[in-house]
């Protein structure tokens, strides 16, 4: 019986709150004898929770900050045994990741260790002593790891140019086309061009330049931005905004008002900046099942997924100037904007559907 657990430093709510990351779990488990998530407790106590063939072993918290699961991650060495686990899959090649790594050669088990952002590969430049030592660390956990799970061929080659190459596995995030659908099909834009951007309000998704650009293009041209997601950062980008009516900041809403929001807007843009977390943003999979075109940055596990001028447009990330001029270009071009829009969608269909990458993602866990 394959009894798989899942290591992740992220906080979860019992089994019986939905959210995003349990349908992945619910994906995982579907062939396995038992499903195991170890992951640290919103309580900051001690919890255990099952529905059906998935298990959810909190642990406390011990602050806000995940790094803190780089030490308590190794009470995962009670719960192996414990539960007879036979599959090791960790998030993080450092918070949890080198726990694992270290386990699955004290209990002989295989292990998949994934990359979610690409603060990891800062570290690999070794400015200074803190990276050094995280960058040994997280070398030391994808050498040693069964698998090592990259999100995209950019990612890839990033790993290969750091001698990390025999045991990388390419598998994409992905996008639920039944619930992000129908696509786009119109491209005429209205009185209003409306641009679109979900994700939280934090340093790394670069919304301040977004603000900035926008407002600089509202000088000449009726244009609206719809942040979406809320966060640390409201205050700061409202302020940003300047009390501007073509901003809004949205907190959060209903998946299917989302939905209807993304069909009814003309351009997505994700201006991220690199070496804060970032790698492969899933709103950006969801703006391309819904047939927008898409502005993005060029870094982290982005390129290859969004091609320059065939189903996205690129640009370097921190420059205001430069995203004005991509939404200028596309604002003003009916044509390429559904070039690249239905190009994005038939990318998303054709590599990134829901299950299909389930499919590779279960075959990859299961036959380690």
């Amino acid at each position: 019986m394959i009894r798989i657990l899942h290591i992740s430093a992220n906080q979860f709510p019992p089994l019986n709150v939905e959210h995003h990351t349990k349908k992945i779990w619910l994906e995982l488990a579907r062939d396995a004898g038992e499903y195991h998530v170890f992951a640290r407790s919103q309580k900051n106590r001690f919890e255990r929770y099952r529905e059906g063939n998935i298990m959810l072993h909190l642990i406390p918290a011990i602050g806000k900050r995940e790094r803190s699961f780089l030490i308590t991650g190794f009470l995962l060495f009670f719960y192996i045994p414990r539960y007879r686990i036979t599959h090791l899959l960790s998030q993080s090649p450092i918070s949890g990741g080198l726990a694992g790594v270290i386990a699955s050669k004290l209990f002989g088990l295989p292990i998949m260790v994934e990359l979610h952002g690409d603060v990891f590969f800062k570290y690999f430049q070794k400015k200074t002593c803190t990276d050094r030592i995280l960058s040994f660390l997280v070398k030391y956990s994808l050498r040693n790891a069964t698998l090592v799970r990259s999100l995209s061929t950019e990612m890839s080659r990033l790993l290969h140019s750091e001698g990390i190459k025999n045991n990388v596995v390419e598998i994409s995030n992905r996008v639920d086309l039944q619930l992000f659908h129908p696509p786009k099909t119109d491209y005429r834009a209205g009185k209003i061009f409306k641009i679109i951007s979900v994700g939280r309000f934090v340093p790394q998704k670069g919304y301040n330049i977004a603000i900035e650009a926008v407002l600089e293009l509202s000088k000449k041209y009726p244009v609206e931005l719809y942040l979406i997601g809320g966060g640390e950062l409201y205050e700061k980008l409202a302020l940003c905004a300047g009390g501007n009516s073509q901003i809004h900041l949205i907190e959060w809403m209903e998946q299917k008002e989302l939905i209807r929001f993304l069909r009814a807007s003309d351009l997505y843009i994700q201006p991220s900046v690199p070496f804060l977390g970032e790698a492969m943003p899933r709103t950006i999979l969801e703006a391309m099942g819904m047939g927008l075109p898409v502005i993005t940055t060029n870094i982290a596990a982005i390129p290859g997924v969004v091609d320059h001028g065939i189903n996205g447009l690129l640009i370097e990330p921190g420059s205001k100037q430069e995203l004005a001029n991509a939404i200028e270009k596309l604002l003003l071009d009916e044509k390429l904007r559904y070039h690249l829009g239905t190009n994005a969608f038939n990318k998303a269909s054709s590599h990134y559907e829901w299950n299909q990458v389930f499919r590779i993602y279960r075959k990859a866990l299961y036959d380690m």
